[in-house]
């Protein structure tokens, strides 16, 4: 019995890290081959005139970003767009700062400030789409830089009827400092690969919360505890249109170089889409919508649960070798406990700047699984974030 919980969990966590981006290769590769449409790589005509661009809002909502705020709009107004459809709707929630009197000093027509009185940034959101006109809204934070081609990569592919979100490619500024810090590198590219797969299926429902678009005809106002970035896609699918992954919209972002930023960043990040991706429980029902379930799952839901997968498989490998000493058992469980060896030996290579190979891709894996445990436990025991803010 403890080998066969071993394998079978085991399996789980290759597919979860693996073989799920495997099986999406093969999947699209067939499609292709097919001649079915991709709905990450069909033709989308490029518009030249001005009129024939939609009016954007980009909406930044921040707190208490008095350092980067005038870098940010400076470069959201340097993006490749006319002038006459671009608006920026700054919503500060609650800032003490000087982030208002910057905004307020930037003295464009284009920019408009919204001050909330602290609702969080979901609630803060709600409001201020509220006085939004345009015919797109795209999300964006402050720490995170858009490419000048940005907002038309994004804006042509709502020439397509069928597309109500669009997701951009948000990547890495600067090499990483650390072998940490690479793991996070890796982690996120492979994050990237997986959006780009399931676009060209048409089964996308993941968004980068700091980059990506939609159609303000289908916004739904949101749970204020829950993230944009998961429970917006959702909605979008929910209404029969599609979400897509650009990968000609790049946006730039630092990986955070401290590992408790880190940490805490993932338990937010769990909590808060666990609880907003079961709010929309019948888009998970594999008889209802069999595509977006698979993705779900795979991509998500599973994802999350791995920590109790990879306990699951470490305590009864370990078992079996206390039980039944022998280089079989010796061989079941050597992988699991290698990986927290190594996870312990990048703990103290990050902290004194060590590089062993491996140790920094262990303790990633690691402090990944310790946050989605973690925001799991919070997130069935009935925690909510009522009053989060992009800090």
């Amino acid at each position: 019995m403890l080998w066969i919980l071993t394998l079978i969990t085991a399996l789980i966590l290759y597919w979860i890290y693996d073989g799920y981006g495997r099986c999406l290769q093969v999947l699209t590769a067939v499609k292709t081959r097919a001649g079915g449409r991709s709905s990450s790589s069909a033709t989308v005509p490029h518009s030249s005139e001005s009129q024939d661009w939609p009016t954007v809002t980009v909406l930044l909502t921040v707190y208490n970003e008095a350092a980067v705020i005038r870098r940010r709009l400076e470069n959201i107004l340097a993006c490749e767009y006319p002038a006459d459809r671009l608006r920026i709707l700054v919503a500060s929630d609650g800032s003490t700062d000087e982030t208002n009197a910057i905004v307020l000093a930037m003295n464009d027509d284009r920019i408009q400030l919204y001050e909330s009185p602290g609702l969080g940034k979901t609630g803060t959101q709600n409001a201020a789409i509220r006085s939004i006109q345009s015919e797109i809204i795209a999300f964006t934070d402050a720490d995170i830089l858009f490419e000048p081609s940005w907002l038309k990569q994004v804006a042509r592919r709502f020439q397509d009827s069928q597309v109500g979100a669009v997701d951009g490619r948000a990547i890495y500024q600067t090499p990483a400092s650390d072998a940490l810090q690479a793991s996070q590198g890796f982690y996120w590219n492979y994050e990237l690969k997986l959006r780009l797969l399931e676009s060209q299926l048409g089964i996308l429902a993941v968004v980068a919360g700091a980059c990506f678009a939609i159609r303000r005809e289908i916004f739904i106002p949101m749970d204020p505890a829950i993230g944009e970035d998961c429970i917006i896609p959702l909605d979008v699918v929910t209404q029969g249109l599609l979400v897509v992954h650009e990968p000609q919209a790049v946006a730039w972002f630092e990986i955070p170089e401290d590992s408790s930023i880190t940490l805490r960043r993932r338990i937010r990040m769990t909590l808060r889409n666990w609880q907003g991706t079961w709010t929309r429980s019948p888009l998970l029902n594999p008889l209802r919508h069999p595509g977006y379930a698979f993705a779900l799952w795979s991509h998500k839901l599973l994802r999350w649960l791995s920590p109790v997968f990879l306990t699951v498989a470490t305590v009864c490998s370990a078992s079996q070798l206390l039980l039944r000493p022998g280089l079989p058992s010796l061989l079941l469980f050597l992988p699991f406990g290698l990986l927290f060896v190594l996870a312990g030996l990048g703990r103290i290579s990050t902290r004194y700047q060590i590089r062993i190979p491996g140790a920094g891709t262990a303790y990633s894996f690691v402090l990944a699984n310790a946050a989605f445990l973690i925001g799991i436990w919070r997130a069935i025991t009935g925690h909510r974030i009522h009053s989060y803010r992009n800090t």
